[in-house]
């Protein structure tokens, strides 16, 4: 079962009256651990407001049939997170469902 990954942020106030946010320092994959996460962020040596996110599942929601329809995935990276990202972008919020079972056939076909 994939673990996620680490992403590490440091909160960083706003200047004047702008919002603070946070903000992401590293990532760390998922055959990382959060024990591993924190002797990065010790190492950095630099004080501040820090949170260690770990990110494991991704919700996509899209409208099919007049309801919500929910699909989860696993990130094992934070690379694996961003092409999820421009998949969806790609895609314009439709799952390309179609073409995802045409790929698996045909990387059947190729073992075969």
């Amino acid at each position: 079962m994939a673990q996620g990954f680490f992403t590490i942020e440091q909160w960083k106030a706003g200047r004047g009256k702008g919002k603070g946010a946070w903000t992401a320092i590293f990532h760390l994959d998922a055959d990382e651990s959060v024990t591993k996460a924190l002797a990065a962020l010790e190492a950095r040596g630099k004080p501040g407001l820090y949170r260690v996110l770990q990110m494991q599942r991704c919700i996509w929601a899209e409208t099919e049939g007049g309801k919500l329809r929910l699909h989860g995935s696993h990130n094992n990276s934070a690379e694996g997170l961003a092409r999820l990202i421009a998949l969806y972008e790609r895609e314009g919020g439709r799952r390309p469902v179609e073409k995802a079972k045409a790929d698996r056939a045909a990387q059947k076909a190729r073992r075969a």
